[in-house]
């Protein structure tokens, strides 16, 4: 249920990019031209990250609260505080597999906004989990993932 919470937050960053009823300018040098994807990639981004972080922090669940969203090199990364867990828990395989297991589904759903998501952030999306202010395990997951997993 969180998860939806921050994915209708990333849907709204998107439909607040796509109210732009500025003209475009109609004189582009080449430089101008080829810098405005990234530009306008970079923006989509702040606008993304802005959203979830004006809603900080998100209990996502009873041990789990998002405590820090950023986006550095394409890749979107969310800071997770986990709580009342022993580092050695969050460590063991099984928790591992099914933490990767989870967010892949979730990264991996066939809905509009996690399309954009990955669109917006096509290098993917870390998820870094932390106890006691120390960052035990990152989850790096890209859209490749999903097609090798499905």
């Amino acid at each position: 249920m969180n998860i939806l919470k921050i994915i209708v937050l990333i849907s709204i960053g998107f439909v607040l990019l796509n109210c732009d009823n500025s003209k475009p300018a109609s004189n582009h040098s080449t430089a101008d031209s080829s810098t405005k994807p990234n530009n306008d990639l970079l923006t989509s981004q702040n606008l993304e990250i802005n959203a979830v972080k004006n809603e900080l922090p998100i209990e996502i669940d009873e041990l789990t609260t998002l405590f820090d969203v950023f986006a550095d090199n394409n890749i979107i990364h969310y800071k997770y505080r986990v709580k009342n867990t022993p580092k050695q828990a969050l460590l063991l395989t099984s928790t591992l597999d099914t933490l990767r297991s989870n967010l892949l589904d979730d990264y991996c759903q066939n809905v509009p906004q996690m399309k954009e998501l990955k669109n917006v952030f096509p290098n993917g999306a870390h998820y870094h989990y932390f106890i006691d202010n120390e960052e035990i395990i990152i989850v790096e997951l890209n859209p490749d993932d999903c097609q090798i997993d499905k």
